[in-house]
């Protein structure tokens, strides 16, 4: 076991001066811990660096605060609270269900029955189950009845069950979609029972059953509070519905196949007369996809709560194969797909806040927990200017998307060939251990879900412990998103730069008006996961004049959202990606399921919408690798008089980084390229590259070939490099990219005394004055074209 007694989160990402922040914590064990805030200056422990640094705060808090444990209840669900029509006598339950873990597995998944639909506890009530032997299974308080075969996985299935309360029958049906040619007939289960149902003083479950309720603290942070759900169902549910009789199988079809029974407005769209009487509920899922709430088109209008986020936006049991946007046909989209690890807000109580003093700088900051015990979590987060309010001519924008996109990653613990990948054994943090026991705490979106599908939706409202200082990350075997990108903001503060902090939601919601009155914006290390918002006002700020300094590599690749039903939290709380027909994926959305359920845009990369990576700072994605780093060399174009400038103190034969925290050099992990045929603009300058110095580790993107063959390699393949690059943008604007994710490990060498170094600092000086860039001479510009690559 790998405990880390000590976690939390905060409620804000990014936070202005004069407001509050709170702070949530699970203190499990020891009995106190002390919380102060943090300047964070440096998270490499490196010791070929200059070591962890942080900083106190003035007007900062040190407190000693008692110590309580507190609980993640993961796994989705809905629940509608208890009602007079809910208590039935009898009743028939029906939906459909394409069930992904109905059966045990030692290994993999381990759980007993899953709540299907759902109104008991502790052997009160009634509902659908799947039981611990993957059989359909109907409950009356304590009597039972299951089909006579298995759920066959990643299939369709009909299910209804019916109970009259007069003569005491119970009957089953199981009717799979598709029937094989050797698959036995399902025939009805019956029995006769004794038992009346007794009603349970409980909420109605979708995709789960009440296990308890009770007053205990540590169930508050369940939902309702004091209600603690179980047997947490993994697969698509669509269609609903429950009445108060017994139906016969032909009056359950009428059901099934009415659209929205027992309303006045859609009378001839279901059951009418006697039949519509005895509705009490009709979940269609395909209304309100944008939405955490499953509505109910019944008469009683018993809309389901939805709880920890699960998938919507989902092919149905009907759906046609000719429709692919949900939007379009969401009468094909009726499913959703619940997993037993979703979770959109640990919901724990606040243990602490702090009021940002009103001058305070913009900077990354972090509340520091320790414990006597030895025990010790940070909690990142960012003070931010207001529009009108900027503290610098100087920002950096923080990517707290791609952070939220590999928050609490499993990939090396979970994944497997995770050596082959790397050209080496994984070495793991103890967070990694951590978060393998722990699935409550919920994965990246580079993660599966326990059933095996995608993880598409991450919530920033729970302890992402990748997001921490001191963490490696098992691909670099160095720092990776949060913690490399403090070797930016080390060597900003070694340099005596002023400069402002701001993040990805910021942008997203703020538009141009967070950036434009910035000379210039630095962007991390590893910017991959971006909002269409976001590229529209770096693209508008960029023809405007802004410049902006691209830190990495990867930046720009996959569409993102944020899931507008979770704006009441606070911005940016659920970002959704979907990962569709290319790209580097380590799982891909099933066919239909390409659009995003939060905003219904279409997902993947923005390459395939039209959005070219090289279209927003020059260069674009083109390999990766991650063995070693290596260097770059300067190209003849350094020594044109529109960028000869930024090697100022430079020799032209000189080694461009062949030093660094991360790998060993300034080119490495993931690499960029100047292609003008993928939206470089053509007089886009090549002023140095690492082409020829990279190992077989190293491989093209498979976006950029057709098939696979030998030669992809970075040991052969003329892609499979890096390029420096700078081009200008109208107004005096200008972009400069770097390149590489390894690039800013390169920064602090040798007390930020290196050559890489002095390119930054002669690039940051030129592009953080006021007021336009001078006009390139007009002898120097060039353009590229076709014939260049």
């Amino acid at each position: 076991m790998s405990a880390m007694r000590l976690t939390g989160y905060a409620d804000l990402f990014g936070v202005h001066p004069g407001d509050t922040i709170k702070f949530h914590v699970n203190c499990d064990g020891p009995s106190s811990y002390k919380a102060e805030i943090v300047q964070m200056i440096n998270g490499d422990t490196n010791p070929r660096g200059p070591g962890f640094i942080e900083k106190s705060v003035p007007g900062g808090i040190a407190l000693t605060l008692s110590g309580r444990k507190q609980i993640i209840y993961g796994g989705s669900y809905g629940f509608v609270a208890d009602a007079k029509a809910l208590n039935v006598e009898s009743f028939t339950i029906q939906c459909w269900i394409w069930p992904t873990t109905p059966i045990t597995h030692p290994k993999y998944w381990k759980h007993g029955a899953q709540g299907l639909v759902t109104k008991w506890c502790g052997g009160k009530g009634y509902g659908l189950f799947i039981n611990d032997k993957g059989h359909a299974e109907v409950r009356v308080n304590g009597e039972t009845l299951e089909s006579p075969t298995p759920l066959r996985d990643h299939a369709w299935h009909f299910l209804a069950a019916t109970f009259d309360a007069v003569t005491g029958k119970l009957i089953l049906y199981h009717e799979p979609q598709i029937q094989y040619a050797l698959d036995p007939v399902i025939a009805p289960v019956e029995k006769t029972i004794a038992a009346k149902i007794e009603n349970a003083a409980v909420p109605l479950a979708l995709a789960a059953y009440v296990d308890t309720v009770t007053d205990d603290p540590l169930a508050q942070s369940s939902l309702p509070a004091g209600v603690v759900f179980a047997g947490k169902y993994n697969g698509k549910l669509d269609t609903p519905r429950l009445s108060s009789k017994a139906l016969s199988r032909a009056e359950i079809e009428m059901v099934k196949l009415g659209a929205q029974p027992g309303l006045t407005e859609r009378r001839n769209s279901g059951p009418t007369g006697a039949l519509s009487e005895v509705m009490v509920a009709a979940w269609d899922f395909s209304e309100g996809i944008d939405t955490i709430m499953a509505k109910d088109c019944g008469p009683y209008r018993l809309d389901a709560t939805l709880v920890n986020c699960p998938t919507r936006g989902m092919t149905g049991h009907n759906w046609s194969g000719t429709v692919f946007d949900w939007k379009q046909s969401p009468k094909e989209y009726g499913a959703i797909h619940f997993h037993d690890d979703d979770v959109d807000n640990a919901r724990w109580e606040v243990d602490f806040e702090w009021t940002v003093p009103k001058d305070c700088k913009s900077r990354f900051y972090a509340a520091k927990l320790t414990t006597p015990e030895g025990d010790e979590d940070y909690i990142p987060f960012w003070v931010v200017p207001r529009i009108g309010e900027e503290q610098s001519r100087i920002a950096v924008m923080v990517p707290t998307i791609s952070y939220m996109a590999y928050a609490n990653e499993h990939v090396a613990s979970n994944a497997g060939g995770a050596e082959l990948f790397i050209y080496r054994v994984p070495i793991m943090q103890h967070q990694n251990m951590f978060l393998a026991e722990h699935r409550e705490y919920g994965g990246s979106i580079y993660d599966t879900h326990t059933d095996g599908s995608g993880i598409c939706l991450s919530s920033r409202l729970r302890p992402i412990l990748s997001i921490r200082p001191k963490y490696d990350h098992f691909l670099a075997q160095a720092p990776w998103q949060y913690p490399a990108d403090l070797h930016l903001i080390y060597w900003l503060e070694t340099m005596g730069y002023q400069y402002d902090v701001f993040t990805d939601e910021d942008l997203t919601y703020d538009g141009l008006a967070r950036i434009e009155n910035y000379s210039v914006i630095i962007t991390g290390s590893h910017p991959e996961h971006n909002s269409g918002t976001q590229l529209d006002a770096l693209h508008n700020y960029t023809q405007r004049g802004g410049r902006i300094m691209y830190m990495g590599a990867d930046a720009w690749y996959w569409v993102h959202s944020f899931h507008p039903a979770y704006d009441d939290l606070g911005r940016g709380v659920v970002t959704e990606m979907r990962r569709c027909e290319s790209g580097i994926r380590t799982w891909r959305a099933d066919p239909g399921e390409y659009y995003h359920q939060g905003t219904g845009e279409l997902g993947g990369m923005w390459r395939f919408r039209g959005r070219y990576l090289h279209s927003v700072a020059g260069v674009g994605m083109s390999s990766e690798g991650f063995d070693i780093s290596s260097y770059f060399s300067r190209t003849p174009e350094s020594n044109n008089a529109r960028v000869s400038w930024a090697f100022d103190g430079i020799e032209y034969d000189e080694k461009l980084g062949n030093f660094g925290l991360v790998g060993g050099g300034a080119a490495g992990l993931e690499l960029d390229i100047v292609d003008t045929m993928l939206g470089s603009p053509p007089h886009t300058l090549t002023v140095a590259t690492s082409a020829g110095r990279h190992t077989e580790a190293y491989l093209l993107v498979m976006e950029d070939f057709g098939f696979n063959q030998q030669g992809l390699d970075g040991t052969t393949h003329p892609r499979v490099r890096g390029d420096i690059a700078y081009h200008e943008t109208p107004n005096g604007g200008a972009c400069f990219a770097f390149s590489s994710i390894a690039f800013c490990g390169s920064l602090p060498w040798n007390n930020c005394d290196n050559n890489i170094s002095k390119l930054v600092k002669n690039v940051l000086d030129r592009f953080s004055v006021a007021g336009p860039l001078p006009p390139p001479p007009a002898e120097a510009i060039m353009y590229r074209g076709r014939a260049d690559y």
